[in-house]
């Protein structure tokens, strides 16, 4: 029986070309090359012109002329900006990972008219799916009307809510330029997800571990131009498929989940007690660790051109600052399975003290250090007076995110005259981070392979592009990467219920290259 875990891909834009999903999805997996993928892109993007051109472009007919033109087409050709991008990210996710690939168009469920349709075939698809990737053109800076609708059509309903609770996300933007917007759209997409209770994910380490796919197209059919967005689209692919994967094993962890609360911000320990105070109704289902950052000295990051100074195992403190309280925490930092970042956010802020931007600024060398947080679970913790908005849930996702970690819904308490307005909340929401935590925790060892295995890549650092290919010859990076999966395998022998199979230490094996016409001749 196959159980391969499924990701569905879904096309928010009314310039679908697709609609149903299995032509597209048999296309992909029958292509085993990246060559063979961007000829396919190719292709159907200037299918999908041609489609413009019959529909009337040919003619000069007005757009509303065109796309209810366009609307009698089979949906079986062709392939929109927005699903190049995407189909990019189901072809990687079936061919890397092995996750098994659908592809969804909202069109057909949410059409321009703004009538809904065929819901159950779409709550259906949902439901049969294990994790989500969004494709979406950008609508100023924001997701489309589509991607709303999708996201309204999920909260309210509880059975989707339920399936979709600690499932994992990624997402895609197209915009007509490259600083378009696409990285807003992500960001606004990703907190619509954790609003559900979803996980985020951005792209993976390949392509720099930012916030999803960005893609770069304006003209119809231009989008497979655009390498750079394809590739990023890739890796979203990639990462959201990698860790589905791993959570479809069910693995579970035989100790304690452990969590770091890091109190960035706080006014005469207000925050800290009031974290304290809720930890302890949870003392039998976590081992927490306390620490107040506001009390420590943590100096601002130089910006170092080599950063961190050297490669090493993630147990050494790397950052060329030695004379500050960081050092300190980096052992904490890896020695965790969730990170909570806890800010105190009130109109009396006088009297408060924060380090939290000197905090995020010196954690560059240890995403900079192969990403040495990688998937950790985030989850920041906010206490909010009321109409006092300094968006620190938002801005510490951006953040992590970039650590490429997975994230939690951000739990937010919010005060008034001292007093919390949504205790039951805060409670039902730190227990669903337990349960999102012992998940991704037993993920992190389960099936360990070189893909978990992650590399920083200096794009845009021209000097340390230089140091590193330095240091790859000195081989000290591959010490540095045995080390890591050593610990993971290590780790996940002592913490895991059942012991890791055999096949948990063999690297990942990728397709071999089909035999060309000539390359059979030969062989025949």
């Amino acid at each position: 029986m196959d159980n391969k875990p499924k990701l569905l891909g879904i096309s928010a834009s009314l310039r679908n070309a697709r609609w149903g999903s299995q032509d597209l999805t048999d296309s992909l997996k029958s292509l085993w090359s990246e060559e063979e993928l961007f000829a396919f892109l190719k292709t159907e993007s200037e299918l999908h012109v041609e489609n413009f051109f019959e529909a009337g472009r040919k003619s000069g007919d007005s757009f509303l002329r065109i796309y209810e033109n366009l609307k009698k087409n089979t949906g079986k050709k062709g392939l929109s900006n927005s699903e190049v991008a995407l189909a990019s990210a189901l072809w990687a996710a079936n061919h890397t990972c092995k996750t098994d690939i659908e592809h969804v168009s909202l069109r057909e469920y949410f059409p321009a008219s703004g009538r809904h349709q065929k819901t159950d075939e779409l709550k259906h698809k949902i439901l049969g799916s294990h994790g989500m990737i969004l494709s979406n053109p950008v609508y100023f800076g924001d997701r489309s009307s589509l991607a709303q609708s999708l996201m309204h059509f999920i909260s309210h309903d509880a059975e989707l809510r339920d399936h979709l609770r600690g499932k994992m996300c990624a997402g895609i933007a197209v915009g007509a330029k490259r600083n378009g917007g696409q990285e807003t759209t992500l960001i606004y997409q990703m907190l619509d997800y954790l609003r559900c209770d979803l996980l985020g994910v951005g792209n993976d380490s390949d392509t720099t571990a930012q916030y999803g796919g960005t893609g770069h197209a304006g003209d119809v059919g231009s989008m497979y131009k655009d390498t750079y967005g394809i590739k990023t689209s890739m890796g979203a692919g990639r990462r959201v498929a990698h860790l589905i994967r791993k959570l479809n094993h069910r693995r579970k962890l035989k100790d304690t989940l452990r969590v770091l609360f890091l109190v960035m911000q706080d006014r005469n320990g207000e925050a800290l007690k009031r974290t304290k105070r809720i930890v302890e109704l949870f003392r039998d289902k976590i081992e927490p660790t306390f620490v107040d950052i506001t009390k420590m000295n943590i100096r601002r990051c130089l910006a170092c051109d080599f950063c961190p100074t050297y490669i090493d195992r993630d147990e050494i403190y790397r950052c060329i600052i030695k004379a500050d309280d960081f050092k300190e925490l980096h052992g904490k930092l890896i020695s965790t399975d969730v990170i909570v970042p806890v800010m105190l956010s009130v109109k009396d802020s006088a009297r408060s003290v924060s380090n939290y931007q000197n905090f995020i600024e010196r954690t560059r060398y240890l995403r900079r250090g192969d990403y040495t947080l990688s998937n950790l679970l985030i989850a920041p913790f906010i206490f909010e007076e009321v109409g006092y908005g300094e968006n620190y849930s938002s801005r510490l996702i951006t953040s992590f995110v970039r650590h490429n970690t997975v994230i939690s819904k951000p739990i937010t308490a919010y005060l008034h005259n001292r007093a919390m307005l949504n205790e039951s909340d805060v409670y039902d929401d730190f227990e669903k981070l337990i349960t999102a935590g012992n998940a991704i925790t037993a993920a992190r060892y389960a099936e360990v392979s070189e893909s978990d295995i992650v590399k920083y890549k200096p794009v845009g650092y021209i000097l340390s592009v230089n140091k590193e290919e330095e240091d790859n010859r000195l081989n000290k990076r591959e010490a540095s990467i045995k080390s890591r999966y050593e610990r993971l395998l290590e780790e996940g022998a002592r913490r895991l219920a059942d012991p890791i199979s055999k096949l948990s230490q063999q690297p990942d094996r990728k397709r071999p290259a089909p035999m060309t016409t000539e390359r059979k001749e030969q062989a025949a």
